[in-house]
């Protein structure tokens, strides 16, 4: 906070040249001097076939398993007391032999966590609050690091988009102080060609100030969280402005995008494609988007399977469970990171032969509890067709009641409400108490993430 106070009082080209070198000094660690070989790997293993993936995956997954063993004391004591041992695994089949690590456990056991080959000055160290607020520490390799950004920019480069093309980044951090009153409302990062604008400059006195600044450039994509995209379309919108310059991509990340907020972007940056990229900040997997919209997994990276599943019609949901491949430092092996998605066993039109998943519905960590019992975490089907409502947080701050709070579009009326009570009444609880709140914006997270559901009940949310 004390280098941030120093930073806000500087002239904004001061700011933008310490933008840049922090953009070097990041840029170092994503793209050291392995990278340019992973991401050549990359490429040509995104044609690999099922047999060639799934002998990589058993050979990764049995390697990491030794090597925690060998070299993680919390490990070793976890398989212990599991009664298995690195020849415990046999195949992907034998892999649920091993006990699963919960975010509790890296809370708790963190540096147990830490291989002894490894100094923790030789790591990268990432600490996370959370949205719950519980702080969540860990450490990457420099080897890890690289292989997430190359499984990113293997995913944009499906769609032709490359590292130093221009681009847009809205971002949660404050890179333009809050009490900015003038313009320039972005800063640039020139290390990575991009400009940021940070969802606090995203308001009505400002929007002309950024559409203008949008049509006077030509950024090949943008990037960021759809919520503060969604926002500035909001925005444009409501003062009839108009976009002419339109990027051709946008890169969503962070965040689950629903589809009203899908419906406002496309509307007003016309012809843009939504590409979303799966990741998490302890990069031990990820998942990106191919042409036909589907997600395919980054297998380099990690490997993905499902507990506590169910059959649906297309594919299988459950809770996700991912163990990393590329962290020597600080291995993931089996850890639910609190997301649910949807498998398919469709072969993908677009011949790619890993894992397909066609949907990753998000945080599993806030749901809400009906009267009968049941839990229920994704609800944004309620808003389904309702563009009269701009965002809507739903809340639990009691049993048998929940609370939308709403910010509103100037065409809103009340019989809106009795749509969405009725679809709550018919598709989550009979019984359930509807009440609405409005609101002019629905408040984010220290990080700027956009939280759909909120659970303030004293129950076990995670």
């Amino acid at each position: 906070m004390e280098l941030y106070s120093i930073y806000k009082k500087l002239p904004y080209q001061a700011q933008n040249i310490l933008c840049s070198l922090y953009g070097y000094y990041i840029g170092t660690q994503r793209y050291g001097r392995k990278y340019e070989d992973i991401f050549a790997q990359l490429l040509s293993n995104d044609i690999c076939d099922k047999s060639k993936i799934l002998g990589y995956k058993e050979e990764n997954l049995f390697r990491i398993i030794e090597y925690a063993y060998k070299h993680c004391p919390y490990y070793k004591k976890k398989y212990i007391e599991a009664g298995v041992t690195p020849s415990s695994f046999t195949g992907i089949s034998s892999l649920q032999l091993f006990p699963i690590l919960t975010k509790e456990d890296v809370r708790n056991n963190y540096l147990g966590m830490i291989s002894d080959e490894y100094s923790t000055k030789e790591l990268i160290h990432y600490h996370t609050s959370g949205t719950t607020g519980k702080a969540l520490d860990f450490y990457w390799t420099r080897n890890n690091l690289q292989y997430y950004w190359a499984t990113v920019w293997r995913g944009r480069s499906r769609f032709n988009v490359y590292r130093g093309d221009a681009h847009l980044n809205f971002t949660g951090k404050n890179v333009v102080p809050i009490n900015a009153c003038y313009p320039p409302y972005w800063r640039y990062n020139k290390a990575h060609n991009q400009y940021l604008i940070n969802m606090q400059q995203i308001s009505r006195d400002k929007v002309q100030y950024i559409v203008d600044f949008i049509n006077d450039n030509d950024f090949r994509f943008i990037t960021g969280y759809p919520s503060i995209v969604n926002s500035l379309a909001e925005l444009i919108s409501e003062n009839h402005l108009q976009v002419n310059k339109f990027p051709g991509f946008f890169f969503s990340s962070a965040e689950k995008l629903y589809e009203y907020q899908r419906f406002t972007i496309e509307n007003i940056f016309h012809g843009l494609k939504i590409v979303e990229h799966y990741g998490f900040s302890e990069n031990a997997a990820a998942a990106s988007m191919c042409e036909c919209g589907h997600y395919h997994e980054d297998f380099e990276l990690g490997h993905l399977e499902l507990i506590n599943s169910v059959d649906i019609d297309k594919g299988t949901t459950g809770n996700l469970i991912a163990t990393g491949f590329q962290n020597l430092g600080m291995p993931f092996v089996r850890y639910e990171n609190g997301d649910v998605a949807t498998f398919t066993d469709s072969v993908c039109p677009c011949g790619r032969h890993s894992q397909v998943i066609t949907n990753i519905e998000g945080r599993k960590e806030d749901y809400i509890l009906t009267p009968e019992g049941t839990k229920i975490m994704r609800l944004d089907y309620i808003f389904k067709g309702t563009y009269t409502i701009k965002e809507c947080q739903i809340v639990q701050k009691k049993d048998g009641r929940l609370l939308l709070r709403i910010v509103r579009r100037q065409d809103y009326n009340t019989r809106v409400e009795e749509d969405i009570r009725l679809i709550i009444k018919s598709m989550i609880s009979p019984t359930i108490g509807v009440d609405f709140e409005y609101v002019d914006e629905i408040e984010r997270t220290k990080s700027g993430k956009f939280k759909a559901v909120v659970s303030e009940l004293q129950v076990e949310t995670r």
